[in-house]
Parts: structure tokens; sequence; C-alpha cells
């Protein structure tokens, strides 16, 4: 300790009186076993009516809600010190993101809750934790005895060092023997129990509530130290996979309340295990592994196997995505289910088949889904969209669902109301018929339909609504809706389907009536600290790819902006002026696209007549001031008039093929796009992004970032100026590029 105690006090009263802005972490760090802890629990006697939180095999999640608990109910008013214990040996699983997450984002973030300032000090080992700690408010204690575990390569120490590649802090010696025979040093339980009794300074027994003999390391420090000595090399690691993955795949009755103690081991720790053998994307793949998997060592093991972010529509992805939306189920069955429901959506069929094969008698299953899953980009055929109103045609047996989105869309000051209605079969999902589009709501409109409101005391099919504290019936009998997110905000049942619908779509499952379903709060929307991963950065889509390079680009263009709605012109109609070879080849093989009403951007293709060359603003005697550019014109042209775009009128340059804003409205910036090709797949591109509903903030920001990188890609001069800053950092258009009834719910 470089300081008594009392030495310290002033240096730690000093940051005790720091505001708001300029409150950091008070660290108090050091090597292991060089007395932290004493020492945060001395500051502790010091400090009365300090809140005190060991975070020893706690997740971050576990000791957010702690610390928000003990803020709530401090008894005594005004501020709150925290003092965060072990914060090095938080986590389940001894290889663990969880000191990280408490040290990088809880701890820094929890400054004020409940009307009171909170002062956080927390125990750092920088061994464990290589965050970087402010300096000024930290506490060093000095390396006095380190702990030297044995250096010698005798059986012993390989049996211990086999030990120490475990994930779990106590096992069973069943799963002592598999990690030696792994590592090559086969035993008998008889020899371990008897090497761990001969070893009390390295090694801790007890029993479990049914009397079977448990081992440990007397402490996390020792236990980290050993895996520093002796690392578990990747080859070890892949034999501790195969035969956890044996051991799990065959439990006793074939499902997951294990009572064998590798297969309950290997369904918290096997995904750890698959990450630091490098095979952890294999696992994900097989749903039969996957389905006896707890959701927790699965999150852990994302962060060890994908350091850059999660895959594109992987089933990584698949993972990280409920974790984003808050899905934390409390038993593993009903885990699976949103696991398989997650599949069904993502049209990982296999991986649904397996996970069900793997998993009978699940509280609930999806029987069909139109629910759009997050982590997609583009449009997708088979999904619902948003649903605002949700009901049936009728309550006779042929009754088909109905729902209705508000795609209200224009400038505020003048809405151009619309709804979409849209019918489908309640058994299969099919939509029934085409969709229609109306001027008026359900509700407000002259339709043959039932929905809760509307329902007589006789109908037999039962209405829920999602609210805060979970799902209310009308009638309140039955069998309720599974636990959901937020998103899910309806449901209705009939005969013995529920099929519900929200933000993203429409999905029917079947329930198991022998399960309990206790009326419970929806899942928090999201996660309470953070995403244990990201996502990494998703690929250009292929049809976007192929179209830069020449193949199928006109009908990748209608694709978006209707059949035939790009107009190609004969030669005879090119003006000399256009000399750019590319630009000539794109305006008579491809064809200028006609788009209105989104963007700020009008294109209207000539038809019959050439292109109409025009003067760059203000290089004419009797131009108007106000028509005049802002700029000099970038180039000496010719200009020929395309449409207009951003408040200005968009040119072609016919000698370079550039794209230009004559900038005398909007923005001071010229620069459009280095060509046809790059502007249009870039609008091609924003197009699908807006089109595609995403109700959830990350999805959106996923898909956001995605889509300003492959501009970057295709037109980086372009996508630098000021422009296209604005649009794809989220411009707020007043055309109807974004719904006006959904913009500040989505696109937040």
């Amino acid at each position: 300790m470089p300081e008594p105690l009392d030495q310290c006090l002033e240096h730690i009263e000093a940051w005790r009186s720091l505001p708001a802005r300029k409150r950091r972490v008070f660290s108090v760090t050091g090597p292991s076993a060089v007395g932290k802890t004493d020492f945060l629990n001395q500051v502790r006697q010091r400090i009365s009516e300090s809140i005190w939180i060991d975070c020893r095999g706690m997740t971050a999640d576990a000791v957010a809600l702690r610390m928000r608990e003990a803020c709530r109910t401090r008894p005594t008013p005004g501020d709150a010190v925290i003092l965060l214990a072990n914060v090095q040996y938080a986590g389940e699983l001894l290889t663990s993101a969880q000191p990280a997450r408490i040290a990088e984002v809880l701890a820094p973030g929890f400054r004020r809750f409940g009307g009171r300032e909170v002062w956080v000090m927390a125990e750092h080992d920088p061994a464990l934790i290589p965050v970087a700690v402010d300096h000024e408010y930290e506490i060093t204690l000095a390396d006095r005895s380190p702990i030297r575990p044995g250096s010698d390569q005798s059986q012993v120490d390989a049996r211990v060092k086999a030990l120490a590649a475990a994930e779990l802090r106590r096992v069973p010696l069943a799963v002592w023997q598999l990690l030696c025979a792994a590592d090559g040093t086969p035993a008998s339980s008889e020899e371990l129990l008897d090497l761990a009794h001969r070893t009390p300074d390295v090694l801790s027994v007890t029993e479990d509530e049914s009397g079977t003999a448990e081992v440990e390391f007397v402490s996390d420090a020792l236990v980290h130290a050993w895996r520093r000595v002796w690392p578990c090399e990747a080859a070890t690691q892949a034999r501790v996979v195969e035969a956890l993955s044996t051991a799990v795949s065959n439990p006793p009755g074939n499902n997951w309340t294990h009572s064998d103690p590798v297969a309950l081991y290997a369904s918290r720790a096997l995904p750890m295990h698959a990450a630091l053998a490098g095979s952890l994307p294999a696992l994900l793949d097989n749903g039969q592994l996957l389905a006896h998997c707890a959701p927790t060592g699965l999150y852990e093991a994302l962060t060890v196997a994908y350091p850059d972010g999660v895959p594109y529509a992987s089933t990584a992805a698949l993972l990280h995505y409920m974790e984003v939306q808050g899905i934390a189920p409390s038993k593993q069955g009903e885990w699976v289910a949103w696991l398989h429901h997650a599949a069904l959506c993502a049209g990982r069929t296999e991986l649904a088949d397996q996970l069900l094969s793997a998993t009978p008698g699940l509280p609930w299953r999806t029987i069909w889904t139109r629910w759009r899953p997050p982590g997609f980009f583009g449009l997708r055929s088979q999904d619902a969209g948003r649903v605002d109103e949700f009901g049936i045609t009728s309550v006779d047996p042929s009754a088909r669902l109905i729902t209705a989105r508000d795609t209200t869309c224009g400038k505020n000051a003048a809405p151009r109301y619309q709804y979409l209605r849209q019918e489908w079969d309640p058994a299969t999902g099919v939509r029934s018929s085409a969709p229609v589009t109306v001027r008026r709501a359900l509700v407000e409109g002259d339709w043959d339909w039932v929905d809760a409101r509307s329902r007589t005391e006789t109908t037999s099919v039962v209405f829920a609504r999602h609210s805060d504290n979970g799902w209310e019936q009308d009638p309140p009998v039955g069998s309720l809706p599974p636990r959901c997110p937020a998103s899910v905000t309806q449901a209705v049942r009939i005969h013995d389907t529920w099929s519900l619908a929200g933000k993203e779509g429409i999905f029917a499952v079947t329930t198991n009536a022998v399960e309990d379903h206790p009326r419970q709060p929806p899942y928090p929307g999201k996660p309470l600290v953070a995403a244990h991963c990201h996502a990494a950065p998703w690929p250009l889509p292929d049809r976007a790819a192929a179209a830069l390079r020449g193949d199928a680009l006109r009908e990748w263009l209608e694709e978006t902006f209707g059949a035939s709605s790009c107009h190609r012109l004969d030669a005879n109609q090119l003006p000399p002026g256009i000399s750019d070879a590319g630009t000539r080849r794109f305006l008579t093989e491809t064809g200028l696209p006609e788009i209105r009403d989104f963007l700020h951007l009008a294109i209207t293709p000539p038809g019959d007549r050439p292109l109409h060359e025009v003067p760059w603003p203000g290089r004419g005697r009797d131009t108007p001031r106000h028509l005049r550019a802002r700029s000099e014109a970038p180039s000496n042209g010719p200009f020929y008039e395309l449409g207009s775009w951003m408040y200005s009128k968009l040119l072609l340059d016919g000698t370079t093929g550039r794209i230009l804003r004559d900038t005398t409205g909007g923005m001071a910036e010229p620069l459009a796009a280095g060509s046809l090709v790059q502007f249009f797949a870039m609008v091609r591109l924003f197009d699908e992004f807006r089109r595609a509903h995403r109700p959830g903030a990350p999805d959106h920001k996923d898909a956001q970032a995605s889509l300003a990188a492959w501009c970057r890609h295709i037109d980086p001069e372009a996508v630098q100026g000021e422009v296209w800053t604005h649009i794809l950092e989220g411009y707020d258009f007043e055309d109807s590029t974004w719904d006006l009834a959904t913009y500040g719910d989505d696109y937040v």
C-alpha cells in the first residue's frame, strides 16, 4: 500500500466534492492478492452509509439492479457512495465480459439515480480488466506477495492445470475428469479427490445438496494465476468441446433440466469452450446443441469469438439482436421458443427444426410468421409490416385476420392520409387478398370487422393488449399469450392459436396447455447495461454489387423505382456535348429513372425530346439574383438539366459525367455524384433503406451505418460533402420520404 488509509482520505474527499460533469470512477487497483478488497472495506468503515456490492460471480445487469435497488431503498437522505468490490471477478464464467461491462459501461455511467448524486469507487485488477482508469483519482496498491503457482510439469500440476481450464468456479469430479482426459492426463474420481484433499492451499472440496463432491480453487486470484502460467491450448479446448457436446446431446430424459453433472456443466460452459477452441460458429449452427445452451453462456461466448462484431445474417447475429431487444427468458424452454421463433423469421428452417427436435414440450412455439427479424437490410416480400389496428373479419369459422397500418405521408402541414389494409389466413399466415390502400383508419371506416372494442359477450374469440404490465385479456379467461418484448402490441386467440401483431408484423403461436403462464411484465426492450457485442459491418447487397459492375443495373433500379421507370434515350437524343462514354452508355442502355416525391428528388426523363442544355446559374447576364448559384461552376460544362434535388436543379456535366446541384437553394454543395451510376445506386440503396420498416433503434442504426459505409465505398468524394452527410445522418425530409405516422418511433 503506497500510503496509509488516513492519508488517502483527503484524496477521496476531494473526489467526492467533484460535480457530476467532472466525476469519474475512483479506482483501487493493483495485482491480485495485494489487499484491494480489504482497502475498499476500510473505506467502507470510514464513509457512513456507503453501499457495498461484492461483484464476484455477478453479471453486470445483476450489479446494476443491486445499485438501483440500494439507491432506491437507502434510508438516509442525500448522496450515495457505491463501493464495487471484486469487479475483476464478476461473471458466472471465469472467462467473462462482465468485469469490462461493469468497469467500462456501468460504473462510469451511474452518476445519478432517483434524485441522488452517486459516486462509484471500484476495485480493478489491471491484469484482468484492461480498462484505462483516471490516474488523478486512483490508488494503486503495491505487489507485496504475488501468487506464484507451481511451475514444474509433474502429473499433479498437469491435473490442477486441467482444472484451471474449467469455466465454472466449482465443478463436480466428473467434469474435472473430462478436463483431465482432454488434456492427456486421465484420472479416476478417487485419484482427483485424493489430490484435492492433499493440496488444501490450492483446492477446496465441498458437497452440493445431493452430497456430490465438488472441487474449486481456494480463490479466484489463484485460479487466474494458474491460467496465466498454464493457458489451455485451442487443441485441448477442441477435445473438451467434443466431449461436452456428446454429454449435452444425450442428457437423461432428453431435456434441459440436466441431472447429469457433465451435461449441466455443458449447458452453461460449452459455448465458451467452443469460442476458445475457435469452433463457436459450428456450435451455433447446430440446433441440437444450441437448444441446450443457456443464454448467459452464449452471450459471453460471443464476446470472445466475435471481438469485431457478429457477422451479418449469422446465428450469432440472431442471438445478438435477441439481446438488444431485451428478450431475457427466465427458463430454458422459453429461451428455446424464442430461438425457434427467431430462426423461422430469418428463414432458417433447418435450424428451427433442429431446435424443435432437441426440445420437446416447449411452453409455446411459432407455427407461422410474417414478422420481420432485425439485422437484415432491404425489403422482404414475406413481411406484413407494422400493425396499428388488428382484428378479425367476422366471428364465423372462416374468419380472417385483418391488419391496418397508417401510411400517411407528405408535409406535416398538408398530410396525405392513407392506410394499408391487409387480410390473412389465421391458420397459415397466407395473405387472403391483395393489400388495399384506403383513406380512413379501420376504426373510422364502415368495415366488416371485429376488434376488442366491438366484440360481444357471446364472441368466442379472445383479444389481448400488451401494456407495461404485460398482457391484458378481454375477456380475462384462458391462457395468456407468451411473454413478449414491447414490440408485440396486440393479440387475438382463435380456437387454440394466438395470433400476435405489433411493430414488426404478425405471427401465430400455439401454447402448451400443461404450462402455467402467469401474468408477467414485458421484456425490458433493451439490455439493462449494454449488449455484449455489436454487429460487424453489413456487406453490400449482392444485387447492388452486381449492378455496380454493370450486371442487370436497369432491373435492379426498376425493382424499387417501378417497372418501366427507367427511360432509355436513343443515340440521336444525346446532345453532342455529352462526350463521357459511361454517361452515354447509361442513358441509352439503362435509362434515366423517373422519380418523384422522396429525398427531395424529382427526375423527369425528357421523353422524345433531347436533354435540355442550361447555363450554370449566375453566368447569364440576365440571371435574377435569387437564382444565382452560391458557388462558382465546378467545370466548363456543358450542363444538362435532369430534374431537382435538395432545393436545387440537378445537372449533368456532359464532359465529365458528374452529377451536380446548381446550389440556387439549400446547401452550397454542388457535387451530387461522380456519375449517373453512382448517383442512382446510392439513391436506390437509400430508397430500400427508408422503405424497410425498422422498429428498433439498434437495428436502424446498424442499417444506417451500413448504408453510409456502402455510399462511401460507391462514391467517397460525393459522400464527404455536406448534402450526403446530412442525408445519411438522418435529414428530416418534409416530403414522402418518411411516413409521418412512424418517423418519430422508427428513426430515433
